[in-house]
């Protein structure tokens, strides 16, 4: 119970933005019909409170991970028979994720359970007015992040919001000069397309935020499109292309903290540290030593003090929860 009350009181997803009360009322009120859903509150937790709190629970939140990864897959093996199911499904993919962020070889997991949440929304079941994921006008996850909701609510914030000179020039110049050079790596089609988001995401965010946020969102997006031969290949850790290209993602979303930021405005939940900066050492550390430098500015970029993803303006906007954030945009 310990768990299951930390989840609701602290440690639920801040996504879809403005979904507090859905995760904290409407999707533990059904969790206990679905196992791999209530083992995924549990393993998001665990590891969420492992990583606040000096109470070691970072072994039962494995176990809780490993039942609902094995019980959810069993689900995904027939389509949902009803909006519910599918919520149920939708919100245990999305705690998975979360809790990947926790993981010092989450990676790989985590792209997996994303392209998984993206999957389950176009699993041909649409979810009606009552779903409890329907935080807007829209009619599916997958819609929640449309212009009708997640992301229409993103845009007026953006919008709202104070200037957003608080980029660091420096940090997009340094990304667009990093995300050109790896351009004449021999890349698959699927991974210049790729690379071609992680470029237009930094050109929009010079001086147009909301479409900065537009274009980002697809990249998480993205490999739901693949097949799954080019999304294995995607995650593979061999695939030395690929893990220059996830080093790039890590370190763009960085950056733009100071507009991701706004996707937590009025969260009620406990920002936790993660080890989403860590998983560019390993990168680095994977590829070939002649493809190393490859990784150079997004290993400067996860070397950085807290702060400076802050930016270098209005910072005091941010000074609310700076000192509990760790790295945002999940």
């Amino acid at each position: 119970m310990r768990l299951f009350h930390h989840f609701i009181i602290t440690a639920y997803p801040h996504i879809p933005v403005g979904a507090d009360k859905i995760w904290v009322t409407v999707i533990p009120g059904f969790a206990h019909n679905y196992e791999y859903l209530m083992h995924s509150i549990l393993a998001l937790a665990a590891s969420h409170l492992d990583a606040v709190s000096s109470i070691s629970v970072a072994e039962q939140a494995i176990q809780h991970r490993i039942l609902a990864v094995k019980s959810l897959n069993e689900a995904l093996s027939v389509p949902p028979k009803s909006k519910s199911e599918q919520d149920a499904r939708m919100a245990a993919a999305l705690a998975l994720a979360f809790q990947s962020s926790h993981l010092q070889d989450g990676l790989a997991e985590f792209l997996t359970m994303v392209r998984g949440c993206n999957l389950i929304a176009s699993d041909g079941l649409s979810l009606g007015s009552d779903s409890p994921f329907n935080v807007g006008p829209s009619s599916s996850i997958t819609e929640a992040f449309g212009e009708d909701s997640h992301l229409q609510q993103m845009k007026h914030r953006i919008g709202t919001a104070p200037p957003f000179s608080c980029l660091n020039q420096g940090d997009l110049d340094l990304a667009a000069t990093s995300l050109s050079s790896i351009g004449y790596l021999n890349m698959s089609p699927f991974e210049h397309a790729y690379r071609s988001a992680l470029d237009t995401t930094i050109q929009n965010a010079y001086d147009r935020p909301i479409d900065a946020y537009t274009s980002f969102v697809t990249l998480y997006n993205i490999p739901s499109r693949w097949s799954n031969d080019e999304f294995q290949a995607f995650i593979d850790p061999n695939n030395s292309i690929a893990q220059i290209l996830q080093a790039h993602f890590i370190a763009v979303q960085a950056i733009l903290t100071p507009i991701l930021y706004l996707e937590r405005v009025g969260f009620e939940g406990i920002n936790a540290p993660t080890a989403v900066m860590s998983w560019i050492e390993g990168i680095y550390r994977n590829v070939p030593h002649h493809l190393r430098h490859h990784c150079e500015w997004p290993r400067q970029v996860s070397r950085y003090p807290y702060m400076r993803f802050l930016g270098q303006r209005n910072t005091s906007y941010f000074d609310k929860q700076a000192e509990d954030l760790e790295l945002l945009g999940l």
